[in-house]
């Protein structure tokens, strides 16, 4: 089980790295990708990648540091769901 949230982990953030990049060239108009001419499918996989890498680090034997990120990681995650909530994309 832990393996596999490592992989999809890593997995969620290469996918968000692509969906950053497509963004961005849409954004500045140096190509046109119909889905990724606002921030609403960035916003998408950062809530993804920052649930994922937040499950990851939730693991109560370790340190208190890997707990206080694992919270900061859903921290991002819910203020992204909030901004998406409040229509800002």
């Amino acid at each position: 089980m832990r393996k596999t949230i490592n992989v999809a982990g890593w997995v969620t953030v290469f996918i968000t790295i692509i969906a950053l990049m497509l963004t961005i060239l849409t954004m500045y108009q140096f190509m046109y990708v119909k889905y990724f001419d606002s921030y609403f499918t960035l916003q998408w996989c950062i809530i993804f990648t920052m649930t994922i890498w937040g499950i990851k680090l939730m693991d109560m034997k370790t340190n208190i540091k890997n707990c206080l990120y694992s919270l900061v990681f859903l921290a991002i995650a819910a203020g992204t769901v909030f901004f998406m909530v409040m229509k800002v994309y």
